[in-house]
Formats: C-alpha cells, structure tokens, sequence
C-alpha cells in the first residue's frame, strides 16, 4: 500500500509553542526536516512531498526527488498545507507527516500505511490519543480540498470515524517535540524505539 500512497509533509506551520522554527531543530546531526524527508524516503512512498514557505525552503537542501510545494499563504492556517498538499499529490492515498516527530521510522510509516485502503482513515495511536502520522484514502481527497482554519486534516477525521483503522503504538516515535521542554527531554534519557 506505501508505494500506491503519496507523503505529503508539513513543514509551513509557524511553531509558536517552540518560540523557533521546528524545522530546523537538529536531532542527531540532522535537522527536523531532513530527518522527516529521509525517514519518509525509506519508507517507500510513491512520492515525498514537501509544502513549505519559500523563505525556509531557502534554507534547506533537498534531494531531487522530493517535490516542493510552496505555501505562500500559511497565515491561513494547516488547511492551506492540506489543501495544496491535496492539489498535488499523484498517488491513489496520502498520508500527512508532521515535522516534529524525530523520533518516527520508517517501518513506523509502513505499519501505518499497510492498513490503509480507499476509503480507510489509519490513525496512529499513543498514550491512548490520536497522533499523526494520518492515512487518508482517496475517498477523502475531495473533502480534503474543502478544509479551512487551523484544524487542517483533523476535521474530516473526525467526521468520518467509522473508517477509522486505529494503530496502537507502544514505543515514542509518535511523540510529538512541541515546546523547548520537549525537545530537552529528548536528549536527557533512553528513548526505546521498537
């Protein structure tokens, strides 16, 4: 199913709660973004999509496969990232990945994607609370164009949750690093990724 499904990453949000931009947080020896393309690359998608401002694409170095979406109007909230994400994607499914997941896989994003099919919506559980990484099947795809705000893609989820496949994850590659706290944490103990 991962190689029919396009990823479409987010990364024209504005971080507010980091009080800097997420994108270019380093884990690892690598920053936030380049961790998520890499780690979407290896997941095997059909294609990456990347939706970011200009002004942060200057600053980042993507391989030639990955296809670039501007966002010149994220003031309109993550609805503008899903809308073009949506505009653009050529494979039968998409799945939308945030950035601040550093610590996701790629046999995190397979797992995901394996259970999806045209009308399934695949929620990621943890810590007994939906998470993102999300697959949409192509049954969404029109509903999807429709969305506005800062809900982004979770309005439709949440509309639909009959169609949810739901996917409990017991380690932390879902945990999302939203605050300077968070991203401390990730470096003062043992993270367990299965």
């Amino acid at each position: 199913m991962i190689s029919h499904t396009s990823a479409v990453i987010m990364a024209s949000g504005f971080s507010r709660r980091m009080q800097q931009n997420k994108l270019f947080l380093i884990y690892k020896k690598q920053t936030f973004i380049e961790k998520t393309v890499e780690t979407a690359q290896k997941a095997g998608f059909f294609e990456v999509i990347v939706v970011i401002r200009p002004e942060d694409y200057k600053k980042c170095n993507f391989p030639d496969n990955v296809r670039i979406v501007f966002n010149r109007q994220s003031n309109l909230g993550q609805s503008m990232s899903v809308r073009l994400g949506i505009m653009n994607v050529r494979g039968d499914h998409v799945m939308f990945l945030p950035i601040d997941q550093p610590l996701l896989t790629a046999k995190g994003l397979q797992k995901i994607a394996n259970f999806g099919d045209k009308k399934a919506i695949v929620v990621p559980f943890y810590d007994k609370k939906p998470r993102g990484p999300v697959f949409f099947g192509k049954y969404y795809f029109k509903e999807l164009m429709q969305v506005t705000g800062d809900t982004g893609g979770r309005s439709v989820r949440d509309r639909h949750k009959e169609n949810w496949v739901c996917l409990e994850f017991y380690d932390e590659q879902l945990k999302d690093i939203d605050t300077q706290r968070e991203y401390a944490q990730l470096f003062s103990k043992k993270i367990e990724i299965k």
